[in-house]
């Protein structure tokens, strides 16, 4: 019996920004939801700098929330930048 992919498109939304692409360094935003011939979920992603590109259909489960990775990057780079203190001998 197959499970519904319905938790994890419970955690995207339509209009959610996500990173996309082998380095997850591409925006876009959630366009549409759907199934592929084998019954997986896709993501109907439309590129943010829109120009002359077109929309991707991609696996469900290849894309992050951009808001995500971003607060993790913000809380690593203000650790980095924190004065380390050390035990006075």
């Amino acid at each position: 019996m197959k499970k519904p992919a319905i938790g994890v498109t419970a955690y995207f939304k339509v209009g959610d920004v996500v990173l996309m692409g082998k380095y997850k360094n591409m925006r876009g935003a959630i366009v549409a939801f759907g199934k592929d011939k084998w019954g997986n979920p896709t993501v109907e992603i439309e590129p943010t700098p829109k120009g002359r590109k077109q929309n991707r259909i991609i696996g469900l489960y290849r894309i992050w929330r951009a808001d995500v990775k971003e607060s993790g990057v913000m809380k690593q780079r203000a650790a980095e930048r924190a004065p380390h203190s050390r035990p006075k001998k």
